[in-house]
Protein backbone atom coordinates (compact mmCIF):
# COMPACT_ATOMS: atom_id res chain seq x y z
CA UNK A 1 0.00 0.00 0.00
CA UNK A 2 1.23 3.40 -1.09
CA UNK A 3 1.94 5.07 2.55
CA UNK A 4 -0.28 8.67 1.72
CA UNK A 5 0.16 10.25 5.37
CA UNK A 6 3.80 10.13 4.71
CA UNK A 7 3.92 11.54 1.48
CA UNK A 8 1.46 14.44 2.67
CA UNK A 9 4.02 15.05 5.90
CA UNK A 10 7.01 15.59 3.62
CA UNK A 11 4.88 17.61 1.04
CA UNK A 12 4.02 19.86 4.04
CA UNK A 13 7.16 20.47 5.53
CA UNK A 14 8.75 21.11 1.94
CA UNK A 15 5.65 23.79 1.98
CA UNK A 16 6.35 25.11 5.30
CA UNK A 17 10.58 25.29 4.42
CA UNK A 18 9.50 27.43 1.02
CA UNK A 19 7.13 30.02 2.13
CA UNK A 20 9.66 30.77 4.64
CA UNK A 21 11.64 32.07 1.70
CA UNK A 22 11.45 35.06 -0.71
CA UNK A 23 8.27 34.48 -3.08
CA UNK A 24 9.45 36.59 -6.47
CA UNK A 25 9.88 34.99 -9.79
CA UNK A 26 13.53 33.64 -11.01
CA UNK A 27 14.42 33.24 -14.59
CA UNK A 28 14.75 29.75 -15.75
CA UNK A 29 17.73 27.92 -14.90
CA UNK A 30 18.56 24.24 -16.29
CA UNK A 31 19.32 21.92 -13.47
CA UNK A 32 20.34 18.39 -12.94
CA UNK A 33 20.22 15.70 -9.97
CA UNK A 34 22.36 12.52 -10.03
CA UNK A 35 21.33 10.43 -7.11
CA UNK A 36 20.97 6.27 -5.98
CA UNK A 37 18.38 4.92 -4.11
CA UNK A 38 20.28 2.96 -1.34
CA UNK A 39 19.36 0.66 1.78
CA UNK A 40 21.23 -0.76 4.78
CA UNK A 41 23.32 -4.14 4.55
CA UNK A 42 25.26 -5.21 7.19
CA UNK A 43 27.76 -2.24 7.44
CA UNK A 44 27.46 -0.45 4.59
CA UNK A 45 24.73 1.01 2.17
CA UNK A 46 23.75 -1.28 -0.83
CA UNK A 47 22.12 -0.07 -4.32
CA UNK A 48 18.01 -1.04 -4.80
CA UNK A 49 17.30 -1.22 -8.12
CA UNK A 50 13.49 -1.61 -9.72
CA UNK A 51 12.16 1.83 -7.76
CA UNK A 52 10.11 4.50 -9.10
CA UNK A 53 11.96 7.95 -8.24
CA UNK A 54 10.48 11.06 -8.77
CA UNK A 55 11.31 14.53 -8.59
CA UNK A 56 9.48 16.96 -7.07
CA UNK A 57 8.55 21.00 -6.67
CA UNK A 58 6.15 22.72 -4.24
CA UNK A 59 5.79 26.56 -4.55
CA UNK A 60 3.33 29.41 -3.52
CA UNK A 61 2.75 29.17 -7.24
CA UNK A 62 2.52 25.67 -7.98
CA UNK A 63 3.12 22.41 -6.62
CA UNK A 64 3.48 18.89 -8.23
CA UNK A 65 5.78 16.44 -9.39
CA UNK A 66 8.30 17.40 -12.40
CA UNK A 67 9.07 14.16 -13.70
CA UNK A 68 9.69 10.37 -12.58
CA UNK A 69 11.52 7.32 -13.72
CA UNK A 70 12.65 3.32 -12.79
CA UNK A 71 15.65 3.06 -11.51
CA UNK A 72 18.12 0.31 -13.14
CA UNK A 73 19.78 -2.13 -10.85
CA UNK A 74 22.58 0.35 -9.55
CA UNK A 75 19.68 2.10 -7.72
CA UNK A 76 20.98 5.16 -10.20
CA UNK A 77 18.77 7.92 -10.97
CA UNK A 78 19.60 11.20 -13.37
CA UNK A 79 16.62 13.89 -13.94
CA UNK A 80 17.27 17.48 -15.85
CA UNK A 81 14.83 19.63 -15.61
CA UNK A 82 14.26 23.69 -15.17
CA UNK A 83 14.10 25.69 -11.98
CA UNK A 84 11.63 28.90 -12.24
CA UNK A 85 8.77 30.60 -10.90
CA UNK A 86 8.79 32.05 -7.77
CA UNK A 87 11.90 31.49 -5.73
CA UNK A 88 10.01 30.35 -2.71
CA UNK A 89 10.51 26.74 -4.88
CA UNK A 90 11.71 24.02 -3.16
CA UNK A 91 12.77 20.81 -4.97
CA UNK A 92 13.21 17.16 -4.09
CA UNK A 93 13.17 13.89 -5.14
CA UNK A 94 10.88 10.73 -3.52
CA UNK A 95 11.43 6.36 -3.64
CA UNK A 96 8.95 4.17 -3.48
CA UNK A 97 10.33 1.23 -1.66
CA UNK A 98 7.56 -1.31 -0.02
CA UNK A 99 5.07 1.39 -0.67
CA UNK A 100 6.52 3.68 1.69
CA UNK A 101 7.89 7.30 0.20
CA UNK A 102 11.47 8.27 1.21
CA UNK A 103 12.50 11.63 -0.21
CA UNK A 104 16.31 13.07 -0.66
CA UNK A 105 17.00 15.98 1.17
CA UNK A 106 15.92 19.36 -0.57
CA UNK A 107 18.02 20.19 -3.60
CA UNK A 108 19.34 23.66 -2.44
CA UNK A 109 21.63 24.03 -5.85
CA UNK A 110 21.17 23.84 -9.46
CA UNK A 111 23.13 20.51 -9.97
CA UNK A 112 23.03 18.04 -7.21
CA UNK A 113 25.20 14.86 -6.77
CA UNK A 114 26.66 12.22 -3.91
CA UNK A 115 25.44 12.33 -0.72
CA UNK A 116 22.64 15.09 -1.21
CA UNK A 117 21.21 12.96 -3.64
CA UNK A 118 21.02 9.68 -2.14
CA UNK A 119 17.55 8.17 -1.12
CA UNK A 120 17.91 5.95 1.79
CA UNK A 121 15.19 3.00 1.80
CA UNK A 122 14.58 0.80 4.47
CA UNK A 123 12.42 -3.30 4.37
CA UNK A 124 9.45 -2.68 6.60
CA UNK A 125 7.81 -4.52 8.93
CA UNK A 126 4.44 -4.79 11.14
CA UNK A 127 5.87 -6.99 13.35
CA UNK A 128 6.03 -4.40 16.07
CA UNK A 129 9.06 -3.90 18.15
CA UNK A 130 9.60 -0.75 21.16
CA UNK A 131 10.50 3.01 19.62
CA UNK A 132 12.87 4.72 21.54
CA UNK A 133 11.47 8.25 23.24
CA UNK A 134 13.79 10.58 23.17
CA UNK A 135 12.05 13.45 24.73
CA UNK A 136 8.74 14.04 26.00
CA UNK A 137 7.75 17.50 26.59
CA UNK A 138 4.45 18.44 28.88
CA UNK A 139 3.24 21.77 29.46
CA UNK A 140 0.04 22.77 31.67
CA UNK A 141 -1.34 25.90 31.28
CA UNK A 142 -3.00 28.26 34.02
CA UNK A 143 -6.56 27.31 34.69
CA UNK A 144 -9.75 28.49 32.38
CA UNK A 145 -12.63 30.12 34.37
CA UNK A 146 -13.86 26.45 35.14
CA UNK A 147 -10.47 25.76 36.59
CA UNK A 148 -9.30 23.12 33.15
CA UNK A 149 -6.24 23.14 32.08
CA UNK A 150 -4.98 22.93 28.36
CA UNK A 151 -1.98 20.67 28.50
CA UNK A 152 0.02 19.86 25.22
CA UNK A 153 2.40 17.04 25.37
CA UNK A 154 4.91 16.60 22.51
CA UNK A 155 7.14 13.25 21.77
CA UNK A 156 10.51 13.00 20.40
CA UNK A 157 10.16 9.74 18.78
CA UNK A 158 13.31 7.52 17.13
CA UNK A 159 13.37 3.92 15.10
CA UNK A 160 16.68 2.87 16.24
CA UNK A 161 16.65 -0.06 13.82
CA UNK A 162 17.29 -0.66 10.14
CA UNK A 163 13.53 -1.27 9.61
CA UNK A 164 10.39 0.71 8.97
CA UNK A 165 7.93 -0.18 11.40
CA UNK A 166 4.42 -0.13 9.56
CA UNK A 167 0.77 -0.73 11.18
CA UNK A 168 -0.54 -3.53 9.58
CA UNK A 169 -4.23 -1.92 10.00
CA UNK A 170 -6.52 0.71 12.10
CA UNK A 171 -6.72 -1.83 15.07
CA UNK A 172 -2.67 -2.17 15.45
CA UNK A 173 -1.18 0.68 15.49
CA UNK A 174 2.60 1.19 14.96
CA UNK A 175 2.40 3.58 18.10
CA UNK A 176 0.44 4.36 20.83
CA UNK A 177 0.50 6.75 23.99
CA UNK A 178 -2.04 6.91 27.16
CA UNK A 179 -4.08 9.30 27.91
CA UNK A 180 -5.39 10.65 31.20
CA UNK A 181 -8.98 9.79 32.32
CA UNK A 182 -11.78 12.17 31.72
CA UNK A 183 -9.87 14.50 29.04
CA UNK A 184 -11.59 16.27 26.42
CA UNK A 185 -10.66 18.68 23.25
CA UNK A 186 -7.78 16.10 22.10
CA UNK A 187 -6.28 18.02 19.38
CA UNK A 188 -3.45 17.14 16.94
CA UNK A 189 -0.61 19.47 17.22
CA UNK A 190 2.54 20.26 14.83
CA UNK A 191 3.85 16.70 13.85
CA UNK A 192 5.80 14.86 11.78
CA UNK A 193 3.39 12.47 11.46
CA UNK A 194 -0.02 13.39 9.43
CA UNK A 195 -2.89 14.53 11.56
CA UNK A 196 -5.18 11.74 8.95
CA UNK A 197 -2.88 9.14 10.66
CA UNK A 198 -3.04 10.34 14.43
CA UNK A 199 -6.35 9.30 17.03
CA UNK A 200 -7.74 8.83 20.01
CA UNK A 201 -9.55 6.09 21.33
CA UNK A 202 -10.15 4.29 24.65
CA UNK A 203 -7.32 6.54 26.71
CA UNK A 204 -4.72 6.16 24.07
CA UNK A 205 -3.62 8.14 21.29
CA UNK A 206 -3.38 6.19 18.31
CA UNK A 207 -0.84 6.43 15.45
CA UNK A 208 -0.91 4.24 12.12
CA UNK A 209 1.87 5.89 9.95
CA UNK A 210 5.08 4.08 9.62
CA UNK A 211 8.11 4.86 11.89
CA UNK A 212 11.11 5.07 8.88
CA UNK A 213 14.37 4.32 11.24
CA UNK A 214 15.36 8.10 12.77
CA UNK A 215 13.47 11.02 14.83
CA UNK A 216 9.93 12.00 14.32
CA UNK A 217 8.03 14.84 16.49
CA UNK A 218 4.65 14.42 17.69
CA UNK A 219 2.32 16.59 19.28
CA UNK A 220 -0.92 16.97 21.15
CA UNK A 221 -3.16 18.85 23.05
CA UNK A 222 -6.27 17.82 25.41
CA UNK A 223 -8.55 19.59 28.54
CA UNK A 224 -7.78 18.31 31.62
CA UNK A 225 -10.92 18.92 34.32
CA UNK A 226 -9.79 20.61 37.52
CA UNK A 227 -11.35 17.40 39.13
CA UNK A 228 -8.65 15.12 37.35
CA UNK A 229 -5.52 16.65 39.82
CA UNK A 230 -3.49 15.64 41.11
CA UNK A 231 -3.04 14.74 37.36
CA UNK A 232 -0.80 11.62 37.10
CA UNK A 233 0.91 10.61 33.72
CA UNK A 234 2.60 7.38 33.06
CA UNK A 235 5.72 7.47 31.22
CA UNK A 236 4.89 3.93 29.95
CA UNK A 237 8.12 3.67 27.66
CA UNK A 238 10.64 5.73 29.49
CA UNK A 239 12.25 8.67 28.28
CA UNK A 240 15.71 9.66 27.29
CA UNK A 241 14.92 13.53 28.79
CA UNK A 242 11.81 14.30 30.38
CA UNK A 243 10.47 17.65 30.55
CA UNK A 244 7.46 19.50 32.25
CA UNK A 245 6.12 23.12 32.08
CA UNK A 246 3.53 24.44 34.40
CA UNK A 247 2.79 27.78 33.87
CA UNK A 248 1.03 28.09 37.68
CA UNK A 249 3.70 29.24 40.25
CA UNK A 250 2.02 27.33 43.13
CA UNK A 251 1.63 23.98 40.97
CA UNK A 252 3.78 21.10 41.87
CA UNK A 253 5.72 17.80 40.28
CA UNK A 254 7.18 15.11 41.40
CA UNK A 255 8.64 11.63 39.67
CA UNK A 256 9.77 10.86 36.34
CA UNK A 257 13.39 11.68 37.84
CA UNK A 258 12.55 15.30 37.37
CA UNK A 259 13.96 18.52 38.70
CA UNK A 260 13.46 22.30 39.25
CA UNK A 261 15.52 23.93 36.90
CA UNK A 262 14.97 27.61 35.95
CA UNK A 263 12.04 29.09 34.83
CA UNK A 264 11.32 29.48 31.29
CA UNK A 265 9.43 31.84 29.22
CA UNK A 266 7.44 31.27 26.32
CA UNK A 267 5.91 33.80 24.48
CA UNK A 268 6.27 36.61 27.67
CA UNK A 269 4.45 33.86 29.75
CA UNK A 270 6.60 32.28 32.59
CA UNK A 271 6.96 28.71 33.22
CA UNK A 272 8.42 26.84 36.19
CA UNK A 273 10.36 24.16 34.67
CA UNK A 274 11.21 20.66 35.23
CA UNK A 275 13.81 18.47 33.73
CA UNK A 276 15.35 14.98 33.94
CA UNK A 277 16.80 12.56 32.62
CA UNK A 278 17.39 8.51 31.49
CA UNK A 279 13.37 8.00 33.40
CA UNK A 280 13.06 4.43 33.22
CA UNK A 281 10.09 2.23 31.82
CA UNK A 282 6.85 2.61 34.22
CA UNK A 283 7.56 5.73 36.11
CA UNK A 284 5.21 8.32 36.09
CA UNK A 285 5.07 11.57 37.41
CA UNK A 286 2.09 13.75 39.32
CA UNK A 287 1.24 17.25 38.92
CA UNK A 288 -0.77 19.23 41.71
CA UNK A 289 -2.02 22.71 41.23
CA UNK A 290 -3.93 24.79 43.58
CA UNK A 291 -7.92 24.49 43.67
CA UNK A 292 -9.71 27.32 41.86
CA UNK A 293 -12.50 28.01 44.13
CA UNK A 294 -14.64 30.16 41.99
CA UNK A 295 -14.48 27.38 39.58
CA UNK A 296 -16.75 25.29 41.52
CA UNK A 297 -19.59 27.93 41.95
CA UNK A 298 -19.11 29.44 38.84
CA UNK A 299 -23.14 29.20 37.63
CA UNK A 300 -23.69 30.74 41.75
CA UNK A 301 -21.08 33.50 41.34
CA UNK A 302 -22.77 34.70 38.03
CA UNK A 303 -26.27 34.76 39.29
CA UNK A 304 -25.24 36.38 42.28
CA UNK A 305 -23.36 38.98 40.37
CA UNK A 306 -26.32 39.42 37.97
CA UNK A 307 -28.76 39.78 40.77
CA UNK A 308 -26.55 42.66 42.02
CA UNK A 309 -26.10 44.11 38.75
CA UNK A 310 -29.82 44.62 38.59
CA UNK A 311 -30.32 45.58 42.18
CA UNK A 312 -27.86 48.16 40.88
CA UNK A 313 -29.54 49.12 37.86
CA UNK A 314 -32.85 49.36 39.52
CA UNK A 315 -31.51 51.61 42.70
CA UNK A 316 -30.45 53.70 39.36
CA UNK A 317 -33.75 53.62 38.23
CA UNK A 318 -35.59 54.44 41.32
CA UNK A 319 -33.25 57.28 41.99
CA UNK A 320 -33.90 58.92 38.87
CA UNK A 321 -37.42 58.49 39.17
CA UNK A 322 -37.62 60.52 42.76
CA UNK A 323 -35.30 63.02 41.20
CA UNK A 324 -37.89 63.72 38.38
CA UNK A 325 -40.65 63.71 40.29
CA UNK A 326 -38.96 66.30 42.84
CA UNK A 327 -37.71 68.66 39.36
CA UNK A 328 -41.57 68.06 38.62
CA UNK A 329 -42.54 69.64 41.70
CA UNK A 330 -40.22 72.48 41.77
CA UNK A 331 -39.06 73.78 37.92
CA UNK A 332 -41.59 75.84 36.28
CA UNK A 333 -44.34 74.57 33.98
CA UNK A 334 -42.69 75.89 31.02
CA UNK A 335 -39.57 73.85 31.99
CA UNK A 336 -38.38 71.78 29.38
CA UNK A 337 -38.80 67.75 30.23
CA UNK A 338 -35.79 65.71 31.51
CA UNK A 339 -33.71 64.41 28.25
CA UNK A 340 -34.64 60.24 27.71
CA UNK A 341 -30.87 59.95 27.67
CA UNK A 342 -31.10 58.44 31.27
CA UNK A 343 -33.60 56.04 30.55
CA UNK A 344 -31.45 54.85 27.53
CA UNK A 345 -28.45 54.60 29.65
CA UNK A 346 -30.52 52.55 32.63
CA UNK A 347 -31.82 50.20 30.16
CA UNK A 348 -28.61 49.39 28.43
CA UNK A 349 -27.15 48.84 31.29
CA UNK A 350 -29.67 46.56 32.28
CA UNK A 351 -29.73 45.20 28.98
CA UNK A 352 -25.68 44.35 28.84
CA UNK A 353 -26.27 42.60 32.24
CA UNK A 354 -29.16 40.35 31.09
CA UNK A 355 -26.95 39.77 28.33
CA UNK A 356 -23.41 38.67 30.13
CA UNK A 357 -25.50 36.36 32.99
CA UNK A 358 -27.58 34.83 29.65
CA UNK A 359 -23.88 33.84 27.99
CA UNK A 360 -23.02 31.79 31.23
CA UNK A 361 -19.53 31.38 32.20
CA UNK A 362 -16.82 33.90 30.10
CA UNK A 363 -13.68 33.63 29.78
CA UNK A 364 -11.22 36.47 31.06
CA UNK A 365 -11.03 38.25 28.02
CA UNK A 366 -15.00 38.57 27.38
CA UNK A 367 -15.21 39.39 31.40
CA UNK A 368 -13.27 42.45 31.46
CA UNK A 369 -14.86 43.81 28.06
CA UNK A 370 -18.20 43.23 30.40
CA UNK A 371 -16.74 45.74 32.81
CA UNK A 372 -15.28 47.99 31.29
CA UNK A 373 -18.40 48.28 29.29
CA UNK A 374 -20.48 48.58 31.93
CA UNK A 375 -18.26 51.10 34.06
CA UNK A 376 -18.03 53.53 31.15
CA UNK A 377 -22.16 52.98 31.01
CA UNK A 378 -22.55 54.08 34.89
CA UNK A 379 -20.45 57.06 34.38
CA UNK A 380 -22.51 58.35 31.43
CA UNK A 381 -25.50 57.50 33.47
CA UNK A 382 -24.41 59.04 36.51
CA UNK A 383 -23.08 62.39 34.42
CA UNK A 384 -26.56 62.22 32.75
CA UNK A 385 -28.46 62.53 36.12
CA UNK A 386 -26.15 64.84 37.54
CA UNK A 387 -26.56 67.24 34.94
CA UNK A 388 -30.37 66.51 35.24
CA UNK A 389 -30.32 67.61 38.88
CA UNK A 390 -28.84 70.50 38.29
CA UNK A 391 -31.23 71.61 35.48
CA UNK A 392 -33.94 71.47 37.35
Amino acid sequence: MVCVALVAAALVWSARSALAQDGAAVPPTPSSVDGRVMRPRLRNLGPVGNVWVTIHRVASDTAGPLDSMRVGSNGRFHFRYTRGGKADAVYFVSAMHDGIAYFSRPLTSSHVSGDDATIVVFDTTSIHFPLAIKGRHIIVSSPAVDGSRQVVEAYEIANESDQTLVSPDDAHPSWTAPLPPGVANIQVGESDVSAAAISAAKGRVLVTAPFAPGLKQLSFSYTVPQKSFPLHLPLEQGATVPELLLEEPKAQARGATLKPVAPATIERRVFQRYLGADAPAGASLEIDVPVVQAAQNVHVYWEIAGALAALMVAGLIAWYARARRRSALTAPLSRAPIPDATETLAREIASLDAEFERAGAADATARAAYEERRRVLKRELASALDASLHSA
